[in-house]
């Protein structure tokens, strides 16, 4: 599970992100992304009722996305706050689809470390 401390949790944080200019977009999924001064990067996933009806199938996105999250999380810049928005197409894709292109949104946003 992605760290307590590297979450997105407040309506606040996430309606200053969706106002945000610095987007990536792949075929399943979107980033933005927007400096938060702190010493840490904080991250949340969004997976809307147009994804899939059933609570069960966003979940299983969110989980994987976070896990991806989780898993590279000392790749990433610190001191910028993250959203990835999930589409209907990441339904179809399996764990290393949704890895390739979440990784690759980042990196099109300059959030990796060289």
């Amino acid at each position: 599970m992605l760290p307590a401390i590297h979450r997105l949790k407040q309506e606040k944080d996430f309606s200053q992100l969706a106002r945000s200019r610095k987007i990536a977009f792949s075929k399943a999924l979107g980033v933005k992304m927007r400096e938060n001064g702190l010493p840490h990067s904080r991250f949340g996933v969004v997976v809307g009722l147009k994804v899939h009806k059933k609570a069960v199938r966003r979940n299983l996105i969110r989980r994987r996305i976070r896990e991806i999250l989780r898993k590279h999380l000392a790749e990433f810049l610190p001191g910028r706050d993250v959203m990835v928005m999930v589409n209907a197409k990441a339904l179809d894709a399996d764990y290393a689809e949704l890895e390739a292109q979440t990784l690759s949104c980042l990196t099109k946003l300059r959030m990796m470390k060289a």
